[in-house]
């Protein structure tokens, strides 16, 4: 086959004409999967269902484009072989810089979000007595009375409410990092506060989980995509640069040909420090986390596939330097760009589209309900109601429950979780408290109405009221234990109906005054729009919230709503991924 004087294959004949074509048709295939399936993907990331907010849309996108940079260079430097030069330094330049620094960027954010999730995870399940407890009477007969004693008939819980809760719903996926704002508030709650820091071996999972913690403001979707543009920037200025100096790169007259010296080497020696250094530290630490949306094995394909372009270019030029005219080592830029966009935006997606068929199937019928929980049981078919059921049974057993939580700290839920345990925790202090009798006594400091704590008095029947009870009888006091087996499905005002039915509770039963503090640091963790641990709720259930805070309505069942809803959600979104890894 004939060859022109630089040993490349004449524009003129058929094997050029031909390369051309085929490569050049292949292009615009890419070109159009690439914008399909990406206009695809953000449609479907406004589905709060899909999962694919936890995969930041933003610095996707960034790699997304980087990618169509890289596989253009890769097509064009492969059909035309000559073309001009100041574009494939730009091109290059920018591609290579925005993708390696977008893919190192996604992995430290995951390392930062799955870490804070599975500490606060473990630190929850570790930390809380949980629904299968049993708890010695004189231990927590101790403790409301050291309660009650600090702070008896507390006037201030519910200013202590408003003040430590920013109320905001969000009507978002509860997993999107943009929406868990790290403020100086989060220093005070039950998971990053010396105040609660836990003592022996889980003091050092503490100390890890404030590290995390401090870091999260570096990793939000906000602060890496300002970062990356910064990078953008340096890339531009430094290609400027590039195009005045070197003759090589100028654009008039426009030059044709170049060669992979200097002109690339500023920036292409901050990427290879990123391959040597950066990536294999970020490669390790992702290595250990899991997570349930695939980010793990998308961001270390995606370091894999970088590594390998840059390796292959620069190896199929120099070695085979004839075979390169003929057929570039630009080439591999291309197929780098089609595996990174396909495992970050291709596979998501179906993913996702498959989840969220799941679940709408499983939400069929259930609107028009105004309960959420009742709406998922009413309108749901029998095979779902057998899913119910295998649902209820994990919530019921404390060693699969633990497992449960674990998958869904994976798919960075573990605030739902834990929100769970902080309430079982309250449902154990309260009922405990409803047994001792002094609380519906009433006296100057009573934080009770008149009416009924005079009601609640006069229905206690002596030494009949509860284990508690019998701590004001010394001569017969005996150690005791209340065994307590309600699984979250079961809310306060049910177990304790069911504990001390000689009681006239309802849903007008305020809390006692030793369930003040547990219940303030659920609102100020989990309820408190600032807190990174927040559950995000709808904007109306929110309202009503405060609503019932601003009537002074501190009942028992303040809390059984957004019990309900984090039920629903875990069951709809964490469940529904669960059962596909059995």
């Amino acid at each position: 086959m004939l060859l022109d004087s630089t040993g490349r294959w004449p524009k003129d004949s058929v094997a050029y004409k031909v390369r051309v074509g085929v490569i050049m048709g292949v292009y615009a295939i890419y070109m159009v999967y690439a914008i399909v399936t990406f206009t695809m993907f953000i449609s479907k990331s406004r589905d709060k269902h899909s999962g694919l907010a936890q995969r930041s849309i933003k610095l996707v996108t960034l790699q997304a484009i980087a990618g169509v940079l890289i596989g253009t260079v890769g097509m064009f430097s492969t059909a035309l072989q000559l073309w001009p030069a100041f574009l494939r330094l730009w091109l290059t330049n920018i591609g290579y810089m925005i993708m390696y620094s977008s893919v190192i960027s996604r992995g430290f954010q995951h390392i930062v979000i799955s870490n804070l999730h599975n500490l606060t995870n473990e630190l929850a399940s570790n930390k809380n007595m949980n629904f299968n407890t049993d708890i010695n009477s004189k231990d927590v007969s101790s403790y409301i009375r050291q309660s009650l004693n600090q702070n008896r008939m507390r006037a201030g819980s519910q200013s202590s409410i408003n003040s430590n809760t920013d109320f905001e719903g969000t009507d978002s996926h509860q997993g999107s990092i943009e929406k868990k704002k790290l403020s100086a508030l989060v220093q005070k709650t039950a998971f990053t506060s010396n105040a609660y820091m836990p003592n022996g071996p889980e003091r050092k999972l503490y100390k890890r989980l404030q590290k995390y913690a401090r870091l999260q403001p570096y990793v939000s979707n906000k602060a890496l995509f300002l970062y990356n543009l910064g990078v953008l920037v340096l890339a531009a200025i430094v290609s400027l640069i590039v195009n005045i100096l070197n003759p090589q790169f100028k654009m008039s007259p426009m030059s044709m040909e170049c060669r992979m010296y200097w002109g690339f080497i500023p920036l292409m020696a901050i990427v290879g420090s990123w391959i040597v250094f950066i990536m294999p530290l970020i490669s390790i630490k992702c290595w250990k986390l899991k997570d349930a949306y695939g980010i793990r094995n998308d961001v270390l394909i995606c370091m894999v596939m970088g590594v390998f372009c840059i390796v292959m270019n620069t190896i199929w030029d120099i070695v085979l330097p004839d075979v390169a005219k003929i057929w570039s080592g630009w080439f591999f830029s291309w197929i780098s760009g089609v595996v990174l966009h396909t495992v970050s935006v291709t596979n998501p997606l179906l993913a996702a589209m498959r989840h969220s068929r799941d679940v709408t199937d499983r939400m069929h019928g259930a609107n028009g309900i105004e309960n959420s929980m009742v709406a998922a049981i009413a309108g749901v078919n029998g095979a779902d109601m057998s899913k119910r059921s295998e649902y209820n049974s994990i919530l019921a057993d404390p060693h699969e429950y633990r497992v449960f939580c674990n998958f869904a700290a994976s798919c960075f839920c573990s605030e739902m979780t834990a929100f769970i345990d902080e309430y079982q925790e309250l449902k154990n202090i309260t009922i405990h408290a409803l047994g001792s009798e002094d609380i519906w006594h009433q006296n100057e400091d009573s934080h009770l109405e008149t009416a009924y704590a005079s009601r609640m008095a006069n229905n206690v029947v002596k030494d009949s009221i509860g284990y508690l009870s019998m701590s004001n009888n010394a001569q017969n006091y005996q150690s005791r234990t209340l065994k307590l087996h309600t699984p979250p499905t079961v809310n306060i005002l049910e177990t304790a109906k069911a504990v001390y039915p000689q009681y006239d509770l309802s849903e007008i039963t305020p809390f006692p005054v030793a369930s003040m503090d547990k219940l303030i640091a659920i609102f100020s963790v989990f309820i408190n729009s600032s807190s990174y641990t927040a559950v995000s709720l709808p904007s109306a259930m929110v309202m009503r919230l405060r609503d019932k805070l601003g009537q002074s309505q501190l009942t028992i069942t303040i809390l059984d709503e957004i019990k309900s809803e984090v039920l629903n959600m875990l069951y709809f979104d964490v469940y529904t991924r669960y059962i596909k890894t059995k």
